[in-house]
């Protein structure tokens, strides 16, 4: 999927979505077990200054809804730095029987998701997914804070 997205928003600049390299540096820093300032300064410069992918169901979808068409799932809102991650998400709920067939992919600015998030005191999972104990970046609204964390599966 990654190779027939990348040829579709090469000639897409405006979608100033998160670059590959981005995504292995991101991917890269959420890896280490204990995070620098140095390392939190090249997270949030790439979060900062782009666009990140999120998706809604196109019919009425059980366990999920979405807030400013950011979709929100358990309380959280759920947003992906790439399509790979995100893709994976949509089919683990397809398979799970949560969403139907189709979604609708959007990008939005990360700065506007955090406004959202606190606009509507909610916080943002970003690339999550449901492997056992993964980790994935969450922006609290409480703190105004990005941070690493690592949610449990059942």
């Amino acid at each position: 999927m990654a190779k027939e997205f990348d040829e579709y928003i090469a000639d897409k600049p405006e979608l100033n979505l998160v670059s590959q390299e981005e995504v292995a540096l991101l991917k890269i820093k959420l890896g280490k077990s204990h995070r620098k300032e140095s390392d939190w300064d090249v997270i949030k410069e790439i979060f900062w200054k782009r666009n990140v992918l999120t998706f809604t169901p196109t019919k009425r979808a059980r366990e999920v809804t979405n807030i400013e068409k950011i979709l929100c799932e358990d309380g959280f809102l759920v947003v992906f730095s790439n399509i790979d991650d995100c893709t994976r998400h949509i089919r683990e709920m397809q398979h799970r029987g949560i969403l139907e067939r189709y979604v609708q992919i959007g990008t939005i600015s990360f700065v506007d998701v955090l406004e959202i998030a606190d606009q509507h005191k909610k916080d943002v999972l970003i690339d999550v997914n449901e492997e056992r104990n993964s980790k994935c970046f969450m922006y609290t609204h409480k703190d105004k804070e990005l941070k690493a964390v690592i949610l449990e599966q059942p």
